[in-house]
């Protein structure tokens, strides 16, 4: 059974050895470095963008959080202060208290000296004052002596310190009777049953300076509000008791949060107190508060555009270094692709030297034979009648023989001549019949049979002349070389689906399938050693699928072989003609 390889099978093994043998033009580099540029382009900066994106997210996330904490972590710093400087006013209440006799008014001097002491110990104590168990403010030492003999009994720190058994109560900010803002801390001491009370007045402007004294970011406010939302230190701008912007929830753990003040936005961060109903909140504009976050999102910004454009620059700088060289070894392959061109055309002189010869020397010999017959007439020795008509006819003949032969060299010149042919419209029977005419005599002299079945009307191809007649003269050379003894070697054109079909077939020793194989691998060859070069069929393939042709063979050990070369009809030429009948086409043997 025959072993065929087809177009397909044939391109797995001839586009990986032999190549395709076509050069590209400066327009295909130029297209292939916009292509590599933006695949290049895509491929690097799509996941930098990408990647980009997320840490530009995830460290926003993590600078906010970082911000919100450190803020979160200030409020409780200043919690923490704040409840330890009320636990420090009540112990100086209470060592006070100690050493104050009870039972009895105080002079003004002695309340003096309390005043005094409390004082050294902080500056916020404005005044103080002993009250009787009724409520009667009996001892005072501060600014407003007025309040002297006042009852305070009706007041709600007295009911408050009385009637819920305290033993110290810290007052939220109020005006009482002497009209100004300010909190007490007032501290009861039972004698014989009845409870004596000193109460001690604070500055809260002083104690909110205290209040926002330690804290250190720039255009930060810290405060104080009560459980009603109402501010407990005094500022510049904001009084106290004024309504603070939001009242904070009451939970055990701080909290940060962002409201609206005037239609500016504030980061807040909250933590109550565990000494008294209040809660400390320290604010800042968000605007400030995020501004390391801005920061680091334009150095990030900046550090990826600056990446960005490194990037544009190396592909552009390394795709343009990469199609150059591509372009150079194109250049190198397509001078590569010449010199095996042209080794394989003086290959294929060299073997139809024999049969050159022979046909030049056939001319040669008539010409010699003439010109001696005119030597002879013009010998006066031999006495031969010199006739004008017949020397003209000898003339003739010496010029029709010269022709002849100047025929056969010229077109194993045009054959063998180093040019890049052109793309042209060739007619593929007329081709054949040139290529077969300078393998007419060798084909003689070997006693092989030549039989031409061409279809008539067929359409031209477009396709390099002198490198077709290559092709063909390679398929030819192994025909021949394929038959050993007498044989016959049948040249066929055809139509069909398109193409153009040639099919070169031969009654010689044919192939194996692992001979098959390989038949398209540079330099191998199934002829003896020192006949043939091994690169006629791997370049025939190379001009075929350049053309845009295929190459199909069948073979079978002693049985010959058939290769049948494809080519697309000429785009002018598609139009079809009707299939004609094997009765119809021209045959003749040679």
């Amino acid at each position: 059974m025959a072993t065929r390889l087809d177009a397909d099978q044939v391109d797995q093994v001839g586009s990986t050895f032999a190549g395709e043998w076509t050069r590209h033009g400066h327009e295909y580099f130029q297209q292939l470095r916009r292509k590599l540029r933006w695949q290049l382009l895509v491929a690097y900066v799509t996941p930098l963008i990408v990647l980009s994106v997320y840490f530009h997210f995830q460290y926003n996330a993590t600078l906010s959080k970082g911000v919100e904490t450190h803020l979160r972590s200030i409020a409780e710093n200043q919690r923490n202060t704040v409840d330890l400087f009320l636990q420090e006013r009540v112990s100086n209440l209470k060592n006070a208290l100690d050493r104050i006799p009870l039972g009895r008014a105080l002079s003004q001097e002695e309340m003096e000296n309390v005043l005094a002491d409390l004082r050294g110990e902080s500056s916020t104590f404005v005044d103080v004052g002993l009250f009787r168990p009724e409520g009667i403010l009996v001892s005072y030492a501060g600014p407003h002596p007025s309040l002297l003999g006042k009852d305070y009994s009706h007041e709600s720190w007295w009911t408050r310190l009385l009637g819920q058994g305290r033993e110290f109560f810290i007052s939220d900010v109020y005006l009482g009777f002497r009209g100004r803002p300010h909190f007490i801390i007032a501290l009861r001491r039972s004698l014989e049953g009845r409870p004596w009370v000193l109460r001690a007045s604070l500055d809260p402007e002083k104690f909110g300076e205290f209040v926002a004294s330690s804290y250190l970011m720039e255009e930060a406010e810290a405060f104080i509000v009560n459980a009603r939302g109402q501010r407990q230190t005094l500022s510049g701008s904001s009084p106290s008791g004024e309504q603070a912007t939001f009242v904070p929830g009451r939970t055990p753990e701080s909290r940060v949060l962002e409201v609206d003040v005037g239609g500016k936005r504030y980061l807040s961060a909250y933590a109550w107190l565990a000494e008294h109903d209040w809660a400390l909140v320290v604010r800042i504009p968000t605007e400030k508060a995020y501004a390391p976050v801005r920061r680091a999102r334009l150095i990030l910004v900046a550090i990826v555009l600056g990446t960005l454009l490194l990037l544009v620059v190396l592909v552009l700088r390394n795709t343009q270094k990469l199609v150059g060289k591509l372009e150079a070894a194109d250049a190198a392959k397509e001078d590569l692709r010449r010199q095996f061109f042209h080794a394989a055309k003086l290959a294929s002189v060299g073997e139809m030297a024999a049969g050159v010869a022979h046909e030049i020397n056939n001319p040669l010999a008539i010409i010699h034979e003439e010109a001696g017959l005119m030597k002879d007439i013009l010998n006066p020795e031999f006495g031969q009648p010199f006739d004008p008509e017949d020397f003209r006819e000898r003339l003739d003949v010496i010029m029709a023989t010269t022709l002849r032969a100047k025929t056969i060299t010229g077109n194993l010149l045009d054959f063998s001549r180093k040019h890049d042919p052109v793309l042209e419209l060739v007619d593929v029977n007329d081709l054949i019949e040139e290529v077969l005419a300078i393998r007419d005599v060798e084909f003689k002299v070997s006693n092989i049979e030549v039989s031409k079945e061409f279809f008539q009307g067929l359409p031209p191809v477009m396709a390099k002349r002198n490198r077709l007649e290559q092709v063909l003269l390679n398929l030819l050379n192994n025909a021949r070389d394929a038959i050993s003894g007498p044989g016959r070697v049948t040249v066929r054109t055809r139509l069909a689906d398109g193409y153009v079909h040639i099919d070169v077939e031969d009654t010689g020793c044919g192939m194996t399938p692992e001979q098959m194989e390989k038949i398209f691998f540079p330099f191998f060859t199934t002829k003896p050693m020192g006949k043939g070069t091994g690169l006629g069929l791997s370049i025939s393939y190379g001009i075929v699928k350049a053309l845009g042709g295929k190459i199909e063979v069948k073979s079978e050990p002693g049985q010959g072989s058939t290769f049948t070369v494809m080519l697309p009809v000429a785009a002018a030429q598609e139009s079809r003609p009707k299939a004609q009948n094997p009765s119809e086409r021209a045959r003749s043997g040679g």
